[in-house]
């Protein structure tokens, strides 16, 4: 489970280092993340399934198609166009993470502002998005972000924190490098 986000309706258990306050309680999110989770295929289909996409590879090899190429490639990272409901799944991402930051009251997030960035480093999605900040009284815009997304093979997004307003770390550079984020970072 990643920082206590879960789809609907399923019930958790509140972790200790999210909320030292609710530690142990049980509570349901009301969360719908971006999730690709596989689903449940019986053996006839699988093996039918993985005959259609040995069929797609001859077909793409054959032809020597580059149309399904991704939009940017730097070592083994590749920038991809967003989805339009990535925004709305990062948002609610983020409003949960900040729901569990201890200094964090009365907080409002709207957005993404700006463009959300999507891209995978090995088998590893990153995102980089931006949202209007208001909490404990006080409007903070984007300062110190965008934000930073991971999402693991098998898991759901993930909110990393903002980068401080310094991109470099806040993914692998190849991938900053190919959303035309920074030229390079320093080692």
């Amino acid at each position: 489970m990643n920082a206590g986000v879960e789809t609907w309706p399923r019930r958790i258990v509140v972790p200790a280092h999210l909320d030292p306050a609710a530690a142990g309680r049980r509570c349901a999110l009301r969360v719908r993340p971006f999730d690709y989770r596989p689903l449940a295929v019986s053996g006839f289909a699988r093996k039918l399934l993985g005959l259609a996409v040995i069929a797609a590879v001859a077909a793409a090899v054959a032809g020597g198609s580059a149309a399904a190429a991704p939009a940017t490639a730097a070592g083994n990272c590749i920038a991809v166009a967003a989805p339009p409901s990535l925004g709305a799944t990062l948002l609610a991402v983020h409003r949960t993470y900040e729901r569990h930051q201890p200094d964090v009251h009365h907080g409002k997030f709207t957005g993404p502002v700006g463009r959300v960035h999507l891209g995978r480093c090995g088998a590893s999605d990153y995102a980089l998005a931006s949202f209007d900040a208001d909490y404990n009284g006080d409007y903070f815009g984007t300062e110190d972000q965008p934000e930073r997304f991971v999402r693991t093979p098998g898991h759901l997004w993930r909110d990393l924190g903002n980068t401080g307003g310094d991109p470099c770390g806040s993914a692998p550079t190849a991938l900053l490098v190919a959303w035309k984020i920074v030229a390079a970072c320093p080692d």
